[in-house]
């Protein structure tokens, strides 16, 4: 894990921004540890089952306590890194059950033995349970705590590099505060404000990620004509992008979706900003609107870095950043916030990708029958 670190205010340059100081940390201490404990356990549990079972077959069938031995290398698995509970669970029924019939019992009926037999099965499949619950537990919990690193490392980084900017303009305006000049002074004051500003974007979209988690998403009902709203959007790119080529491949008549225009804005924004951000200056962005079925479909393209096969799983998840995300700015939300207002319009999102030569965002929304308003 890297953790980002305010840098020390006295040493910041007279005339320069500093980024906070990056101090490695390691994210998997004891890995190795854990892959031998892990490895250690599923020996044992493959010497315990076929000593219990050739015990059992040296014993009478009517001793049955040997088939309540059987969960403890069920219990075991928990201390795997993957538990195979199930199967585990199933060769000790397996091995309960044919102990039962190698030696059949001299003094006592084959019914009580079965039955017997069968409340160490159900005991055996109790442990197994409990098993994969305290599992399941366990990953949530390491799930929370990697959602929290993520958080505190974007956090610390965002914040850390905006309060750098504005320790770094103050500094320079004391030393200067006698022969500053007034353009300096506007200059200087401008990105000061600049980094308040984000600051308080990035609380601001911490705040809407929060109230997403929640589920408490008000979504407005209105009918929107997404042809009008994309070329609107594309125009106002082009202007504010005007060596970004735009391209928009849109048909012909108006396909109108019902839902909330900002919170679809929103969508749009965040996709085409990640573009942006992710692909050379000059690379071309791709809009496409066009029916898919029952749906309006939107698909943003870029020729950009790229996400790796095994991260775009883990993009939809809250202040999760890629491989491909160092040295630019975010607060690893933007796909969750999509994926959860697309969600709250009844659509689909779905991403493809492929290193080095781009990323496709499809987003599939329900199509109104309706007129959109002017």
């Amino acid at each position: 894990m890297t953790v980002a670190y305010p840098a020390n205010h006295s040493s910041v340059p007279a005339d320069r921004e500093v980024a906070p100081a990056s101090v490695s940390v390691p994210r998997s201490r004891g890995i190795g540890w854990e892959t031998l404990r892990a490895q250690t356990v599923s020996l044992a549990i493959w010497v315990l089952l076929p000593l219990i079972f050739l015990i059992d077959v040296l014993t009478p069938a009517d001793h049955v306590s040997l088939g309540f031995a059987y969960a403890v290398p069920i219990f075991l698995s928990l201390l795997e890194t993957e538990p195979r509970w199930a199967l585990y669970a199933c060769l000790a029924t397996a091995l309960t059950l044919i102990g039962a019939f190698i030696h059949p019992p001299t003094d006592a009926s084959m019914i009580v033995v079965l039955s017997n037999r069968v409340i160490a099965v159900v005991t055996q499949w109790l442990v197994a349970t409990l098993v994969r619950l305290h599992h399941h537990r366990l990953v949530d919990a390491q799930d929370k705590a990697e959602y929290q690193r993520r958080f505190l490392d974007i956090l610390s980084h965002e914040v850390g590099t905006a309060l750098t900017t504005v320790s770094g303009q103050a500094y320079r305006l004391n030393k200067l505060s006698e022969q500053i000049a007034p353009t300096d002074l506007r200059l200087r004051a401008e990105k000061i404000r600049q980094a308040a500003e984000r600051i308080q974007g990035i609380l601001d979209r911490i705040q809407f990620a929060s109230s997403l988690g929640d589920g408490l998403l008000p979504t407005g009902r209105e009918s929107i004509d997404l042809r009008r709203l994309i070329t609107r959007m594309a125009d106002q790119l082009r202007e504010e992008q005007r060596a970004r080529p735009i391209e928009l491949a849109l048909c012909a008549e108006p396909q109108v979706v019902t839902g909330d225009e900002m919170l679809l804005i929103q969508v749009f924004e965040n996709v085409i900003n990640n573009s942006l951000k992710y692909s050379a200056p000059a690379a071309p962005i791709s809009i496409a609107l066009e029916t898919n079925g029952g749906a309006v479909r939107v698909t943003i393209a870029d020729k950009g870095r790229g996400i790796p096969p095994h991260e775009l799983a883990k993009i939809r998840t809250p202040y999760y950043r890629g491989e491909n995300s160092k040295g630019i700015s975010g607060a690893g939300l933007g796909f969750y916030v999509v994926e959860r207002i697309v969600e709250s319009h009844r659509g689909k999102l779905s991403i493809e990708s492929d290193v080095g030569v781009g990323t496709k965002v499809i987003i599939d929304l329900p199509r109104s029958n309706e007129t959109a308003k002017p």
